[in-house]
């Protein structure tokens, strides 16, 4: 059955990039920098997190490091939470907001969230360019980006396994998305997104690691900075392939009720 719906996923390709592209497309509609503000509302709030943090608290990775440090090591943690945040806040929606098109004709509901994620990664797409382009400049980069397909596909199974469940769930509980928006905006602050172990007492940061998405955030530095979180990689890894395989199973139990609901 898994192979069934990766199998359909690879057939709807085209059906994927066109609606990935509408949904950009109509982002901001007559807005004056339109579909832009995807790629800038990021840098925007990567930049507030900077100056509040490092410039008005002046917290430093370490007594040696200066704002510019902390502000790459902020930008690579926001690269990939900025793309899961967006694609799972938007996830409850995914069937909701397409009743229409899943209801006149037999939709691949299950491409759904591949077609959110390819816009929720332009801003992500954004952040990382100008992440590459600061650590060429200071002479940073590190052989280990080669890697970065890994945690890359790791996060994909877990956006689309998620994506499943929310959008599924979604129809059923109106106030999904609310709620997880809200959970996500304050996950945040017990993420390693803005801080590192350093900056924490050792209680703190075991709460930290607690939360799941934590180890996501951790195996992307992984992979920018040249270091190496066993534990964080096993979790990434287990909780990836064990979120995928259940939200397989919801998307193709409720494709059988869906039209019940909607």
């Amino acid at each position: 059955m898994v192979f069934k719906t990766i199998f359909s996923i690879f057939e709807n390709r085209e059906l994927i990039w066109e609606m990935a592209f509408r949904d950009l497309k109509g982002t901001n509609k007559g807005a004056l920098l339109g579909f832009l503000w995807v790629g800038i509302s990021p840098l925007i709030q990567v930049a507030a997190y900077v100056i509040i943090v490092s410039l008005i608290f002046r917290v430093k990775l370490n007594s040696n490091a200066g704002p510019f440090d902390y502000a790459l090591y902020v930008l690579s943690g926001m690269i990939p939470w900025q793309v899961m945040t967006r694609s799972i806040s938007e996830a409850p929606m995914l069937i909701r907001s397409n009743t229409e098109i899943v209801k006149q004709v037999i939709y691949p509901i299950e491409t759904l969230p591949l077609t959110n994620l390819l816009v929720g990664s332009f801003g992500g797409l954004v952040n990382f360019i100008v992440f590459l382009l600061f650590f060429l400049i200071i002479g940073h980069v590190r052989w280990t980006l080669i890697f970065l397909p890994l945690p890359i596909f790791f996060l994909l199974l877990f956006i689309l396994g998620i994506s499943w469940i929310f959008s599924v769930t979604g129809v059923i509980l109106k106030d999904l998305r609310e709620m997880v928006t809200v959970i996500l905006m304050l996950m945040v602050y017990f993420s390693p997104v803005l801080i590192n172990d350093s900056m924490v007492g050792k209680s703190i940061w075991q709460i930290i690691m607690l939360n799941p998405l934590s180890h996501i955030i951790i195996s992307f530095r992984d992979v920018f900075w040249g270091s190496f979180h066993f534990w964080s990689w096993a979790i990434f890894l287990f909780m990836s392939i064990a979120v995928f395989l259940l939200g397989h199973l919801v998307i193709t139990k409720a494709k059988r009720i869906i039209n019940e609901y909607i």
